[in-house]
This record gives structure tokens, sequence and C-alpha cells, in this order.
């Protein structure tokens, strides 16, 4: 308990953490408070003063500035936390500054009856204000008991998220794998995600701030299977994050039933996509090139070949010599094929019905296990877009990996050496045997000027 000319701060810890107890209830940053403490507990006395039985107002002491008390587990349990009035709990008051040692400040600690002098930055603590030491997280998430992730947009269908070990799914997409690597970015990003200000600390007035309607809520849940002595089965909620309307760089922000209202960074809300499909896995395809049986590429025209017996591959539709390297570029390639990042739904703007390219392949020999792949418009950045049949929306690939997707795969054919002299041909050889002669140009006469 910290007691100041400014009034009275309660802190108090549970479980891991500090608690602001008064004179309003918020969350206390746990470094600060500790960081507090430790400088009252580790002050090292500078010089012993007097007894404190004597006259108390040469070190403004009498009436002290304020006073520091520490209470321990004993403490709580014997509901003494409250208590400033009595001696419970371990009180260190604080006077004034010695007139020749401004870099000090008299002390008194009841319990030892003494007068004393700790360094000056033990009384600075009294300029402490509740902000001061209040978390600026905008929420803590714990993500040791982190199963689900709701994301709502209003009029949108909500997204949820859900792990399984340290795999994530998207649970309302028929549990399609989500790109795992995203989902543990969101989580970073919105557990390191500080106030830039507390704006007010009773929130009567959400119409305001538009946290009456959020355009954005994110709900951080543990989950449960079944039913244990300790928790019933299903979803949990934790932590509720609602946004409400954008103010400059920032937007306001409200968690769960706290009764404040803060703004943050309002790039915040871009990283909570509520489309399910843009949270789907990057791996468009997890294939061995030797997977792939067969396959036909169609750009201006359409070539099909199949893999032989000896790993060779052979026209079904096309004619010429095979480049079996750029044939092995192109397997490598779409066997691994990779997502930039997800879209979301196909539009009409994504130019899927001009495609620049479109693969079909086989991974079995019997050919039932079929695959698509369409690449379409460009993007505009050097990317373009791309769907499969059997995922929904449109993704964005890379143009190294489509470039190696339009490889040439029929050898072009080898150019005619130009004729040239044979320098083992001997003089005397017959001109039956012998290479044809070199034409030698010689150039003409320049012409005389005329007199």
């Amino acid at each position: 308990m910290l007691k100041t000319p400014a009034g009275e701060m309660d802190l108090e810890k549970k479980a891991d953490h500090w608690e602001i107890v008064r004179p309003l209830r918020a969350r206390g940053d746990d470094q600060k408070i500790g960081d507090l403490i430790a400088q009252v507990t580790t002050a090292r006395i500078q010089r012993f003063v007097a007894d404190d039985g004597g006259d108390l107002h040469p070190y403004g002491l009498a009436e002290p500035r304020g006073s520091i008390t520490l209470f321990g587990d004993n403490d709580k349990s014997a509901g003494r936390m409250d208590s400033s009035r009595g001696e419970q709990g371990q009180m260190l008051q604080l006077g004034a500054a010695p007139e020749k040692e401004k870099d000090q400040v008299y002390v008194r600690f009841p319990s030892r009856n003494f007068v004393y002098t700790l360094p000056k930055k033990v009384g600075e603590i009294l300029n402490t204000k509740p902000n001061d030491v209040r978390d600026r997280h905008l929420a803590r998430i714990d993500k040791n008991i982190l199963d689900r992730i709701t994301i709502e947009v209003p009029g949108k269908s909500k997204t949820i998220l859900a792990r399984k070990d340290e795999n994530w799914s998207i649970a309302n997409h028929n549990n399609t794998a989500a790109n795992s690597s995203e989902v543990q970015r969101l989580i970073d990003t919105f557990s390191n995600e500080q106030v830039t200000k507390f704006v007010e600390d009773v929130a009567s007035n959400l119409p305001k701030y538009g946290l009456d309607k959020p355009q954005l809520q994110l709900t951080f849940s543990s989950f449960a299977s079944e039913n244990t002595a300790e928790t019933k089965a299903g979803e949990h909620p934790f932590v509720t994050i609602a946004f409400g309307k954008v103010d400059g760089d920032n937007v306001y922000a409200r968690v769960g039933e706290e009764p404040f209202i803060v703004a943050v960074g309002r790039a915040l809300i871009n990283n909570a996509n509520a489309d399910p499909l843009q949270w789907q896995e990057l791996s468009i395809f997890k294939l061995k090139p030797e997977q792939i049986h067969r396959f036909s590429v169609v750009t201006d025209k359409e070539l099909s070949l199949t893999r032989g017996a000896n790993n060779q591959w052979s026209w079904i539709k096309g004619s010429g010599q095979i480049n079996q390297t750029n044939v092995q570029s192109f397997s490598n390639t779409l066997s691994a094929l990779h997502a930039v990042r997800w879209v979301g739904a196909t539009t009409p703007q994504h130019g899927f019905d001009k495609p620049q390219l479109v693969v079909t392949f086989t991974t079995s020999p019997d050919d039932k296990a079929s695959h698509k792949l369409t690449v379409g418009a460009p993007t505009g950045d050097g990317m373009w877009f791309a769907r499969v049949d059997e995922r929904d929306g449109t993704f964005i690939i890379n143009n190294p990996d489509l470039n190696a997707l339009k490889l040439p795969v029929v050898q072009p054919p080898a150019s005619s050496p130009s004729p040239t002299t044979d320098a083992n041909v001997s003089p005397a050889a017959s001109p039956a045997t012998s290479a044809s002669p070199t034409r030698q140009v010689i150039p003409s006469p320049v012409a005389a000027p005329t007199p």
C-alpha cells in the first residue's frame, strides 16, 4: 500500500500478476511494481540519525509526507491488507530531505524505533501515480491454456481457429488446416500490443467510442473436450477484446468487462482477418516430385506427358524431344507449391476465365487422384492469382513459381553448324574427299574521283 499526498494506492498480487485495487481496479505492470518494491527492500541505510522517541518534526516525520506498507502472505490471511491505521504489515514512513544531504531522505521504520536516511530515490516513490504502474498491454493472453480464437465482424460469419497440440485449424470451415505460423503471429501481436492512451476509466458512454456495436471482436478461450472435476466440457472464454471507432492513427478498444476504454494503434485490427479462407495454410500441395504420375499443361496449346517405369517422361499429347530437366523442375515446383498468401473468395477480377496456365495432374498410376491448378490474372505487384479445385478461395503465387511451371517441355532442335574449312584437310586431297574451299571475299576497289 502506498500513501501519498495525492491519495492512497493499494496494489495486490493475485496468482502471478499484480493488480491495482485502489483508487481504481486495473491490471498492474508486474515489472514496474516489482521494481518499485525492490527499491524499498534492497535500499541500504545511509545513516542512522536518532531514536524515534524524541521530536520527529526536524525530520518531517511528525506528519510524514507518505508511507509505504508491505504486506506478506500472513497479513493477507489475517485480513490486514487494507489496514493503514495500525502497525500491521511493514510500514516505512518518509519525511523530509536532510539540509546537507539532498540525495537522501529521512525515514522511520516504526518496528525498529529509529530514524535513519535512505537514498532519495526511495522518497520519489511517493510521486507514483496509478497510471505509472498500470499494465499498458492491451490484454493478458495466457498462451498455455489458449485453444480457441473467435474473430467476429458484423454482417459476416465468424471465424473460429482451433488448436490441437501445436497445430491450428479453421473449426468452422470443415477443420481445414490453418496457417499455424500466422495464427501464432496473431497471438503474439495481440499479446504484445500496448495501449497508446488510457481514454476513460469508467466506460459509461460506449456509443461515443463505437463500442456499443464493435466493428471487430476477438475472443480467446480455453477448451475442454470432456467434463472434469474442475471444468465443464466446452469453450471457456477468458479474454474478449472489442474494437470501436477509428480516431486518426488510433482505434478505441475495451477488454472484456473491464470498465476502461483505451486507444491502440489502428493497424492492429488489420491483423485479424475475418474471412476464414484467409487463414488457410500456405502449402497448396504436399507431395514428392516422383508422386506426380501424369500431367497436362494448357497455355496457348495443350501438352500431356506420363511417367514411365524408368522415371523417364513420354508423350501422351505432343511431339518432339522432351526436355527431361525442365520437366523435373516443373515437378519439383508443382509438388511443393506454396501460396504467398490467401486472398479470400474467388471473384471475376482474379481472371480465371482467361487463365495464364492450367495444370491438371494425377498422383497414382490408375489416375484416380486428380488435381487441378489454374493461374489467372496478375496481381499488379509481380505475382499471380491462382486456385485449386480441392480448396475454396483464391491464393497468390510468385513469379518464379509461375515461370518454373511454364518452362518449355520440348527440347529445341539442335542448330546446324555453319560451313567452315577443315584445317586438317591436306591441300593435295582429292576434290571428292576434301572440304569445300572457303570463299574469299575481295574488297572492291575504291573508285577514283572524277577530275
